[in-house]
């Protein structure tokens, strides 16, 4: 493993890259209040030791990347698929195959409507599409989960590690048991790589593109959506009206799986990766 920080458009950007140069690039971008360790180093290592070389970061405002106060943050989607660029040209690449869960879905989307040169194919797991209005909102429990965030002090560690193991939990599928120790585990590791953690709150506020700045309907790079059937933050219907949207995209639906990446799901989730991204060998600049 390699660690890197890649200078973008005035941000600082944390990666880390795995594998070996010379197999095609998967570029990995993790989604709301997540740092690059949502993406498990196990699962990294499996897209790694199957022939891909795989690149993951932190996104501003999470771990060791740039970090604004709470607040004042005012960048955008736009502007977060252009770190994704920025990291992949930290790598001397050309282009690459980006993946994207939830948010880090939206801004891998994003990158391929203003990059498109850049993106060879996109994947996008648990998330909703570009453009598209009128979809189901979250599930209830859902929402009545989120609205706790009002009463949040996000300058207290230990609430913000409560909020966010609740948060997995009410994520969570129906096909497999959570793991709340494993999840709590793993948000206490990533709170205590971010120095500036309370400015995950600015995820809150970043401004999505409008349908007439932004459309799926213009993606025009290979595209494979994995989705949850039981993900309660966007339910199944964002996923198919990305499939309808998306001309050529392929959906595959997780029986049972939730707005998570559960261990139990990377068999498949890998071995779909692998084969979307064995379209198009991406050379380096």
């Amino acid at each position: 493993m390699e660690e890197r920080i890649i200078d973008g458009e005035g941000v600082r950007i944390r990666t880390q890259a795995f594998g070996h140069l010379d197999d095609p690039p998967v570029l990995l971008i993790a989604g709301a209040f997540a740092s690059m360790v949502w993406w498990p180093e196990d699962f990294v290592e499996l897209l790694s030791s199957g022939g891909r070389y795989v690149i993951r970061y932190d996104n501003r405002d999470t771990g060791g990347s740039t970090a604004y106060a709470p607040g004042t943050a005012k960048y955008t989607i736009g502007d977060m698929a252009k770190d994704a660029m920025a990291v992949l040209s930290g790598y001397n690449l050309q282009a690459g195959h980006l993946v994207g869960m939830s948010m880090g879905g939206v801004i891998a989307q994003m990158a391929a409507l203003i990059r498109p040169h850049r993106v060879r194919t996109l994947i996008v797991i648990n998330s909703t599409p570009l453009g598209v209005e009128w979809l189901p909102p979250p599930r209830e429990d859902y929402r009545q989960h989120m609205a706790t965030l009002g009463h949040l002090d996000w300058n207290d560690r230990d609430q913000v590690t409560d909020f966010l193991a609740r948060d997995a939990a009410a994520a969570a599928g129906s096909s497999h048991p959570h793991d709340a120790d494993a999840a709590r585990r793993l948000i206490e590791r990533d709170l205590a790589n971010s120095p500036s953690f309370s400015s995950l709150q600015n995820h809150l506020a970043v401004a999505a593109p409008s349908p007439v700045q932004a459309r799926a309907a213009d993606i025009q790079v290979p595209t494979l959506i994995v989705h949850g059937t039981a993900d309660p933050v966007f339910p199944i219907a964002h996923a198919d009206a990305m499939a309808t949207a998306v001309k050529g995209a392929r959906l595959v639906a997780i029986e049972g799986g939730g707005h998570d990446l559960h261990r139990e799901d990377w068999p498949q989730i890998v071995r779909e990766i692998m084969l979307h991204t064995s379209i198009i060998h991406v050379g380096r600049l």
